[in-house]
């Protein structure tokens, strides 16, 4: 005999607390009552927490309200991955990041997220470049690229690292002093035919038979493929190394001069998140002061910013 249909959840099957009704008629009556709205969640939450109807009507009425809230897209994210499956997981942190696309912490997460599911390099590379078009030169983006270059590592994919690395380089991010570090010894300890791409192999005189018949496009193609891993004599290597690094390092010097000129706004910025609540007076004069000298830069877009506030005077 089989066994009888299981009903489908419906929202009426979680009890409701009398205390959820409250909560629900305040925010109804004030959408823009947060502490209200967070209540209304901590309560959904303990009455109903594998009820996933109940869950998500909470989070979508909640989040179409304050949207830049990064954190409760993540809580959200996660009551899917336990109630439902991964490709809701996926439509929220989608959802998310249109949300709040500025977003340096959105964007970790959903990378982390990835890669804990997906087992292809290219697309979780895809995902780690989308966001990073996007916060990449945000000045506290450190946390994302961190999380890309400890992807590579694992992957021992060395030529993608040092482009990572170089990436990085370009931008007036903190902690630039280490990652340049971190090339530095990448390039010291591992030969240059691993960190290379193809495309920059071109440009270094490698000492193999037939180089410069490869490179002028006049070798055989069969004679391609036996220099493909060509051999490089250590005088050599090491001198490549050495342009290598050094044209690393004109990046990471430009890169360098221009966070130390914005450091010190980026320094005084104590919320660097959204938040319903004000800014205090002497963190809105920062901010007026640092958006004054980035309009007098000749490169607006050298920084990224992410809103921590709704405020007029910026609107």
């Amino acid at each position: 005999m089989a066994d009888p249909m299981v009903p489908e959840q419906s929202y009426e099957d979680a009890v409701g607390s009398a205390e959820e009704a409250r909560l629900w008629d305040v925010v109804t009556a004030d959408c823009l009552d947060f502490d209200a709205w967070t209540a209304l969640i901590e309560e959904t939450e303990r009455i109903a927490e594998s009820n996933i109807l109940k869950i998500r009507k909470v989070y979508d009425a909640f989040l179409a309200e304050f949207p830049l809230c990064f954190g409760y897209w993540k809580k959200y994210a996660d009551h899917e991955g336990h109630l439902d499956g991964v490709n809701k997981v996926f439509e929220v942190y989608e959802r998310a990041v249109l949300a709040v696309t500025y977003s340096v912490d959105i964007w970790c997460n959903y990378c982390q997220f990835a890669i804990s599911t997906y087992n292809d390099p290219d697309v979780i590379r895809r995902l780690f470049d989308r966001g990073l078009a996007y916060v990449g030169t945000d000045y506290r983006s450190n946390t994302l690229w961190d999380e890309y270059i400890k992807y590579e590592e694992s992957l021992q994919a060395w030529s993608h690292l040092a482009v990572v690395y170089t990436r990085i380089l370009e931008h007036p991010i903190q902690q630039l002093d280490r990652y340049f570090n971190c090339l530095k010894e990448l390039t010291a300890t591992r030969s240059l035919s691993e960190i290379l791409t193809a495309e920059e192999t071109s440009m270094y005189c490698l000492t193999v038979e037939n180089s410069a018949a490869v490179l002028d496009g006049e070798a055989h193609p069969n004679d391609v493929e036996k220099t493909a891993e060509p051999e490089v004599s250590s005088s050599t290597e090491a001198e490549d190394k050495a342009k290598y690094i050094s044209i690393r390092e004109e990046l990471y010097t430009k890169a360098k001069e221009y966070e130390s000129k914005i450091s010190s706004f980026e320094h005084a910025i104590r919320r660097p998140y959204f938040h319903v609540k004000p800014l205090d007076k002497p963190e809105l004069e920062n901010w007026h002061s640092y958006l004054d000298f980035i309009e007098r830069e000749e490169d607006i877009n050298k920084v990224c910013y992410f809103s921590s506030i709704s405020h007029h005077i910026f609107v």
